[in-house]
C-alpha cells in the first residue's frame, strides 16, 4: 500500500481559496507570475491534443488561467477545483470570454474526483495542487480519469526555487530544504505543503504507474525578480 502525504486538509485548502479568491488573480499579474505563466504555456503547447475535440480536465484549474486560453484555440474543458469562491470567479470571466459553450465548472475534492475512469484525453493539474493536498491520492486520481494513451501535466512546489527564495531570509530552512531534510513547508498561506525535487517527483508519478517524458523545472530565477520590474 502506498504511503499516505500529509498535506492539508480538505476544509482548511476550501477556506483559504475561498477567502483569496476575490483577488486572487492580482497575484497572478506580477512579473514573478507572468514570466512563469509564458514559459508554462510555451511548453504545455507542445503537448496538448491535436485533435480539437479532446476533452480536457483542468483539475484544480481555480479562475480559470489554463482553462480559458486551451478554450479559445478550441478545446472544451472541464474545470474543477475544491473552492467555490475561485469557481465563482472563473464562471464571471468565462462569461466575459463567451466561452460558457466550451468550460464546465464543477466543485470537486482532487483526491476523490467523481469522473468515471478514463474520461479524459489530456489532464492538467498546474500550479500546486498535488502539493498542497494527499499527494498520492490526487495522482492516483488524476491517472485513474485520464484514458489510456492520454498525457499529464502536473507541476508541483519545488524544493530548490523555494530553498532559493528563503535563503536571504531562512538560510537554515533552505539549507534543510535543499539537502531533503524537510518535505513539507508554508507556502502561499498552505501550511503541510509538499515539496519535490526532480527525482522525488519522478518517483510519485511511476509509484502510480504513469510514464515521465520529460520533467521541467520552472521558477528559479523569477522569485528573485522584483514584483515591480518591468512594469
Amino acid at each position: 500500500m502506498k504511503n499516505q502525504e500529509k498535506g492539508e486538509p480538505t476544509k482548511s485548502i476550501k477556506t483559504f481559496f475561498d477567502n483569496i479568491s476575490p483577488h486572487f488573480d492580482n497575484w497572478t499579474e506580477i512579473l514573478q507570475e507572468r514570466v512563469y505563466g509564458d514559459v508554462t504555456w510555451e511548453h504545455l503547447k507542445k503537448y496538448i491534443p491535436e485533435n480539437k475535440n479532446s476533452l480536457i480536465l483542468d483539475a484544480g484549474g481555480g479562475t480559470g488561467r489554463w482553462a480559458i486560453p486551451l478554450a479559445k484555440i478550441g478545446y472544451k474543458v472541464i474545470l474543477c477545483d475544491i473552492s467555490k469562491g475561485m469557481l465563482r470567479q472563473a464562471e464571471s470571466k468565462i462569461r466575459k470570454e463567451r466561452l460558457s459553450d466550451r468550460i464546465k465548472l464543477i466543485e470537486e475534492d482532487l483526491t476523490d474526483l467523481s469522473f468515471s475512469d478514463q474520461t479524459f484525453n489530456f489532464v492538467l493539474c498546474e500550479d500546486g495542487p498535488i502539493s498542497i493536498s494527499d499527494s498520492q491520492k490526487v495522482v492516483s486520481e488524476l491517472r485513474r480519469v485520464l484514458k489510456k494513451g492520454g498525457k499529464l501535466w502536473a507541476s508541483v512546489i519545488g524544493r530548490y526555487p523555494l530553498a532559493l527564495a528563503k535563503v536571504g531570509t531562512n538560510p537554515e530552512g533552505a539549507l534543510k530544504l535543499s539537502k531533503c531534510e524537510i518535505n513539507y513547508t508554508s507556502y502561499k498561506g498552505i501550511q503541510n505543503s509538499r515539496v519535490f525535487n526532480a527525482q522525488e517527483l519522478q518517483n510519485l508519478f511511476q509509484q502510480n504507474g504513469i510514464e515521465v517524458i520529460r520533467v521541467y523545472g520552472n521558477r528559479i530565477v523569477s522569485p528573485l525578480l522584483e514584483k515591480n520590474f518591468g512594469r
